[in-house]
């Protein structure tokens, strides 16, 4: 799904997302603010040059609108959305995600796997869980996107959900906490994983 342009500048969005991301790992991981500035510099050095060598990097704006249009006529677009469009996603979830800047993208997807791999350290170290046991409990506490390194697979419903369905999963996991803590955490401990529940969520139209 490649639609090669002028090279955007990305300055700018980085400078937008900068306030958002040091206040989150200030809060969330309790870092001092010059090494949460760091680790986004990092972060976003890094996310950089994998998109010049991905040939993301030069992405229009309004990429999402773009290929909702040429789904229509390309094979190839459609064929890559066929999948996706199996898992419940929807136009405007492929709006959401793919009308943001390629940098914002993918500095989801980094944090995402940030927290994945801070949550199976800390079960290895203070539960004393073998690989496989934390693996499966990452699994059954987080939302799991994309291709991850740790994903214990013991059904078809434990596969990694499609990105373009983070928001409506934040929105489902904040008001069933909100609304029912304890059902939704008895569901989720018999749960073999977080997104097996999700996925018997999208199937019965509650998310």
């Amino acid at each position: 799904m490649s639609e090669l342009t002028e090279e955007p500048d990305w300055s700018e969005t980085e400078r937008n997302l900068e306030p958002q991301y040091v206040s989150y790992f200030k809060e969330s991981m309790s870092m001092p603010e010059e090494v949460a500035r760091e680790i986004f510099k990092t972060f976003v050095a890094e996310q950089k040059a994998a998109a010049r060598r991905e040939g993301t990097d030069r992405f229009p704006e309004l990429f999402g609108s773009i290929l909702l249009e040429r789904e229509q006529t390309d094979e190839k677009v459609r064929n890559a959305f066929a999948p996706k469009r199996a898992e419940g996603v929807t136009d405007e979830d492929i709006l959401l995600w793919w009308n943001m800047h390629d940098l914002e993208r993918r500095l989801i997807c980094k944090v995402d796997e940030m927290n994945r791999i801070l949550l199976f350290e800390k079960l290895m170290q203070s539960n004393d869980m073998t690989e496989i046991e934390a693996a499966r409990q990452v699994a059954r506490l987080l939302p799991v996107y994309g291709d991850p390194e740790h994903l214990i697979l013991e059904t078809d419903d434990d596969r990694p959900l499609p990105y373009e369905l983070k928001w409506r999963v934040n929105r489902y996991i904040t008001e069933r906490t909100k609304a029912e803590p304890d059902e939704f955490q008895k569901e989720v401990e018999a749960t073999t994983s977080l997104n097996a529940l999700l996925r018997m969520a999208v199937r019965q139209r509650e998310l």
